[in-house]
């Protein structure tokens, strides 16, 4: 029975949340497919797969980190072209985080090892574990 990977158990993963030797083997597998991400930028990449156009307020509660990492993450991901700052409609000193059309493609690629990793890791685990 292959393992269904869930959202909040990769963000668990890959936002901070456990130590620098589970996220390892993340790095290196980014590396061989010459993906220059972070795992935490990951993360937001994949906040924003899940609800696109928030405010980074939204991303802080959502990844777990406070808003200068997130601001920090976010602008490197803008320098990447993968997310753009669009002010909101109602209030134009808010911005919202809206993944582009590079950053899906991206997270696309990301997100087949993400997934495939963590149903190889979880394989021999049972639901009662």
């Amino acid at each position: 029975m292959e393992a269904v990977v869930e959202y909040e158990t990769v963000l668990n993963i890959l936002s901070g949340r456990v130590g620098d030797k589970i996220k390892r083997p993340f790095y290196k597998a980014f590396a061989r497919e010459c993906i220059a991400i972070s795992s935490e930028q990951y993360a937001i990449l994949a906040c924003l797969v899940k609800q696109n156009m928030v405010t980074q307020q939204t991303l802080c509660g959502l990844t777990k980190k406070d808003k200068p990492n997130v601001t920090r993450l976010i602008d490197r991901l803008e320098n990447k072209s993968l997310v753009q700052r669009i002010a909101d409609a109602e209030d134009k000193r808010k911005k919202r985080i809206c993944i582009t059309e590079q950053g899906m493609l991206v997270y696309e690629k990301v997100n087949h090892i993400v997934s495939d990793m963590v149903s190889h890791a979880m394989k021999n685990i049972d639901e009662g574990q």
